[in-house]
């Protein structure tokens, strides 16, 4: 096995990293045709806990964002085949994207997750462009989200979240306003409670 890796360590040293990865793509596409669907799934779930090791996913992460996941979704159907081109992003999306959601929830505890994800966006947020944009986004975007989970999670789970998500639009949705604004904000989420039951 030494005399094998020695080898292999010298093979690849005379190599570009453009030559590395031309290599390292047909083997994988040689590899992974002779396994099942179910057995790529397998391999995935063991693998993340792994590659997720030594990985710094606070340094990672924002250049995917950034860099990666506006091109993910134009550039993915030029790497499929060319009758799996003709389908939408819609259907396209979840395949791609659920064996590997379910490999991560999974394998990677929900408070890993959270607090990745808490340090994440204080990195993100250090741009001024971003801290402007993403909350104006989320705040589209979270009404669905949390109209699915709602609707979807027990409830011994709903009732906390759902005193905890209050919290934080009392506290932190009132924070900077005048007392006319708070006022107003009050009565609001007052009607939306009364009329909601």
């Amino acid at each position: 096995m030494g005399m094998m890796d020695s080898m292999m360590g010298a093979f690849l040293g005379r190599m570009s990293n453009e030559e590395k990865e031309e290599m390292m793509g047909k083997m994988m596409e040689k590899m992974m045709s002779s396994f099942t669907s179910e057995e790529k799934q397998k391999m995935m779930e063991q693998m993340m806990p792994k590659m997720m090791e030594d990985v710094n996913m606070l340094d990672m992460m924002p250049k995917m964002m950034l860099t990666m996941m506006p091109k993910l979704f134009g550039e993915v159907k030029a790497l499929l085949p060319e009758e799996a081109q003709k389908m939408d992003l819609m259907e396209i999306v979840p395949k791609v994207m659920g064996p590997f959601m379910s490999a991560m929830l999974a394998n990677v505890p929900a408070e890993k997750m959270v607090d990745h994800k808490e340090k994440l966006m204080t990195k993100v947020f250090e741009r001024p462009d971003l801290k402007k944009a993403i909350p104006l986004r989320q705040a589209k975007m979270m009404p669905g989200c949390m109209k699915r989970m709602m609707e979807n999670i027990p409830y011994e789970e709903k009732h906390p979240y759902a005193t905890h998500i209050l919290e934080i639009l009392v506290k932190n949705g009132s924070a900077n306003l005048s007392d006319e604004e708070k006022s107003d904000y009050k009565q609001r989420l007052v009607a939306v409670l009364d009329a909601g039951f």
